[in-house]
């Protein structure tokens, strides 16, 4: 029995050894094929990486030759960094050098973001025309020279046929009269010296006319490029002069009648300022110098065509009681000129009332109403129409914006095609205005301008009649004789319910 229970133990020891040993093997199997795993990850993972950084730097590739071929519109700066970041090769280095040896045909006009391989071409055309513009103009000025140089040894040619033909009509006289060609030789040599004299004279004469031409016409080139340059300054000047920021004054009050401070003023504008009624003024200051800057010190509104310099106006709306109306203050009104018709142009969407919608529309409307003509203008084929040195203002409202530079690269291309063109024609529009000397200004500016005749100015009647529009009227007249029955009153003694006249 115990013999069975030892044999038992032994069995289950060695049991217990074989499982042990099997154990540890398995575990030592897996540790190294976890081992073998994570190699194989920390391989993926450095493959991965470095597959990465290839790819960065095939893209940095793609983006250099996309800014080299001109495509995205990359800067100067964009284009060193990707230089930097791809110029470790070999292959690279050598098209960069390439790509820099080319852009260095590019003139100094040319700035850095537009020098391209496809406007390098088109520069290159450019330039080969303009100097076969100078060499076809020098080779006109070769051909003349030579032309002037035939003439002259045709002229000398023919100066010298005539003097061969005399020598042998003298010749031919000499056979036939000896005698008289020994008495008449001395003055045919004097004759032929004289000719050559004057032939030799000639010739000079002509090379100083050739000379004195060459400097006269080199005077003359110089005195048009100083005239031009001097008109190029003088449009310069005239247009600085006839900007917004000269803005003068068109009248003056010459006396203020009323009551209430004054609700009526006289102004020394008339029939021969061609002022015509319902036409709006701003009341500034007479001490103001410049009527953009002046503060508004009341509204009004011409009434009467008095005289030829001589209107009268009704007060419609006052700043304030503490800038009174007084006789020399200056009127101003950006919507009436003497003798013509103000004339203004608008451009792209004017938002006065902070909607975000354009009030192009009420714009017009209101200024109509204050006696101002609307232009329409517009950019056909890069010619602008309609659009001269009379017209005052160009009020400029909210320029058009392209599209989303993230957004899709052919959405973009299709949505801004034609805001590209819109965009360019208000360039163009801007630009011919600024030549023609008219005065651009923002659409804020012609908001403020365009306060001076709103509604709330004016006095409504009828149901949307205001009490503050009809102050009661103060009577200082004092009356000094009263109906006898308000003197009995006014003498009179009350006590109680008995009234007692004194006598």
């Amino acid at each position: 029995m115990v013999a069975r229970d030892d044999s038992v133990i032994r069995g289950s020891l060695i049991a217990s050894l074989v499982i042990l040993v099997l154990s540890f093997a398995l575990n030592i199997f897996l540790w190294q094929w976890g081992g073998s795993q994570a190699d194989t990850a920390d391989r993926a993972k450095e493959q991965l990486s470095s597959t990465q950084q290839t790819l960065r730097v095939l893209q940095s590739k793609a983006d250099l030759m996309k800014a080299m071929l001109g495509v995205g519109g990359s800067t100067e700066a964009e284009r060193e960094e990707l230089i930097r970041s791809v110029g470790g090769e070999e292959d690279m280095q050598a098209i960069i050098a390439q790509y820099q040896t080319d852009m260095a045909y590019f003139g100094q006009e040319v700035a850095p973001q537009d020098q391209n391989y496809p406007k390098l071409p088109e520069f290159l055309v450019s330039s080969i025309r303009s100097n076969n513009e100078i060499l076809a103009k020098a080779r006109q000025d070769v051909d003349k020279a030579q032309e002037n140089a035939k003439r002259d040894v045709d002229n000398a040619r023919s100066a010298q046929k005539v003097a061969e033909d005399a020598a042998e009509k003298a010749a031919n006289d000499l056979a036939d009269a000896q005698q008289k060609f020994a008495e008449e030789r001395k003055a045919m040599k004097a004759q032929t010296e004289a000719t050559a004299d004057k032939l030799t004279k000639k010739s000079r004469e002509l090379l100083a006319a050739t000379d004195a031409a060459k400097v006269a016409e080199d005077e003359f080139n110089k005195k048009v490029a100083q005239l031009t340059s001097t008109i190029e300054s003088q449009r310069q000047e005239l247009n600085r002069l006839r900007s917004d920021r000269f803005e003068s004054f068109q009248g003056e009050v010459t006396s203020v009648r009323g009551r209430n401070g004054g609700n009526v003023v006289m102004i020394n504008l008339g029939a021969a300022d061609q002022l015509r009624p319902n036409v709006t003024f701003g009341i500034l200051d007479g001490d103001a110098t410049r009527p953009e800057e002046a503060d508004v010190k009341a509204t009004i509104r011409v009434t009467r065509i008095r005289d030829s310099h001589l209107a009268s106006a009704n007060v419609v709306s006052r700043a304030g009681i503490a800038s009174p109306i007084v006789e020399g203050d200056k009127i101003y009104s950006p919507f009436w000129a003497p003798g013509r018709r103000v004339k203004i142009a608008l451009l792209g969407d004017i938002d006065i009332d902070g909607d975000g919608e354009p009030d192009n529309e009420a714009v017009k409307a209101q200024i109509r109403a204050a006696g101002a003509e609307v232009v329409e203008t517009q950019v056909v084929n890069g010619q602008v129409k309609n659009l001269d040195n009379s017209v005052r203002f160009l009020v400029e409202g909210t320029r058009t914006e392209l599209g989303d530079v993230n957004a899709d690269l052919a959405d973009v291309q299709e949505m801004n095609d034609e805001k590209v063109q819109q965009l360019e024609n208000e360039g163009i529009l801007i630009a011919a205005a600024q030549e023609m000397g008219v005065t651009v200004i923002p659409a804020w500016k012609l908001n403020a301008y365009l306060r001076t005749i709103d509604d709330s100015l004016t006095t409504p009647l009828g149901s949307a009649a205001r009490g503050s529009d009809f102050q009661p009227e103060t009577n200082t007249f004092q009356t000094r004789s009263l109906p006898s029955i308000y003197k009995q009153q006014e003498e009179a003694l009350e006590r109680g319910n008995q009234v007692r006249i004194r006598p």
